[in-house]
């Protein structure tokens, strides 16, 4: 029985226990892949259903995939930078007619959409502040009032009527 196998993304020999057998979406019948190779697969998977999700494709065409690769190789962007600045495009800057491109992933879009994210959690983390406080209020112990402060009956109003 053969010990090694090849992975299926950088075709490099790996004893077979250090490969993970992988069925997804994309693969024919089950691959074999190194750790490093199938995070790349998972991710590229992701993008392809994250992307057809806003642009409402089948699958993503060769132009996305060349846009994909310049940002990633030119900016350095992950494809999980990417998903999220799409996100951001899309759902907060609500720009719905967007062609089928990733033309409008700029430095400077993705610089608005982390300065976005920050203000983001600086708010969430006021509105867990403040949450936390009010629960600590409600913790409080309830005083009762004094004895002279309480009324032994209550007033009857059918008493000033008779009158």
């Amino acid at each position: 029985m053969k010990l090694t196998r090849k992975c299926y993304g950088c075709k490099q020999e790996f004893r077979k226990s250090e490969l993970i057998e992988y069925t997804g979406l994309m693969a024919q019948k089950g691959q074999w892949y190194c750790e490093k190779c199938l995070q790349e697969k998972l991710d590229r998977e992701a993008f392809a259903m994250k992307v057809c999700q806003i642009f409402g494709l089948k699958s993503p065409g060769p132009v996305i995939w060349t846009q994909r690769k310049r940002l990633r190789d030119t900016y350095g962007y992950t494809d999980n930078l990417i998903i999220e600045c799409l996100d951001y495009i899309y759902n907060v800057k609500y720009f719905r007619k967007l062609k089928e491109s990733l033309g409008l992933i700029t430095p400077k879009m993705v610089a608005e959409m982390k300065q976005y994210r920050s203000m983001e959690k600086a708010r969430a983390g006021s509105i867990t502040a403040a949450m936390a406080q009010q629960a600590d209020l409600m913790e409080r112990e309830y005083i009762e009032p004094h004895e002279d402060e309480r009324r032994e009956e209550p007033i009857n109003f059918d008493d000033f009527l008779k009158d």
